[in-house]
């Protein structure tokens, strides 16, 4: 039985907080030499009813592929200005969309679609460390990296990530996803 006491959610809370990116449980259970990834999980959500019962502006996410992170909650972005990554405008966010969707791509087949601000574009998701150029002949590949993964929740499996896309792309037409300011 896991209670609030348990010494081993301080070092749980530790190992989530130090890697900033998403966590394995089978990392979990080594580092915390947990049994299973069972004990695992029943930890996690137990630090993370701490954080909800507490009022945390922190939370802890399931991810696909037996993942978790601790991230800072949506509505708490605003106060967190200084983050690391930009936020992404239209334009960008509309070409990497298209790169993932699309992935692998030729980076000159994104700019035919997207126009020529795609070069641009894809220079800064290159150096957000959320799109992969490979240097192929006189072209260059583009493909997504596990961190655009982890930044937007979806599998790093790319035909689950394609549906997961899907899904997200047809709410977005339907009006259904509602963009949080």
């Amino acid at each position: 039985m896991i209670t609030p006491n348990d010494s081993r959610l301080a070092p749980l809370e530790a190992i989530l907080y130090a890697a900033g990116k998403p966590v394995s449980l089978s990392s979990i259970c080594a580092l915390l030499k947990l049994s299973d990834e069972a004990e695992a999980t029943k930890l996690i959500k137990n630090l993370s009813q701490i954080y909800e019962s507490d009022g945390s502006p922190l939370e802890i996410r399931f991810l696909p592929e037996e993942r978790v992170v601790l991230q800072l909650k949506p509505d708490y972005s605003k106060q967190a200005k200084f983050s690391i990554k930009p936020p992404l405008t239209t334009g960008p966010l509309r070409t990497l969309s298209y790169i993932a969707y699309n992935q692998p791509i030729e980076k000159k087949e994104v700019a035919e679609a997207r126009g020529s601000q795609a070069y641009k574009h894809i220079k800064q998701l290159i150096g957000m460390g959320l799109v992969h150029s490979e240097k192929v002949g006189k072209d260059s590949i583009l493909k997504t990296t596990d961190d655009f993964s982890d930044y937007l929740g979806l599998s790093r499996d790319k035909g689950n990530m394609k549906r997961q896309l899907s899904r997200l792309f047809k709410k977005l037409e339907e009006g259904t996803v509602k963009d949080k300011k």
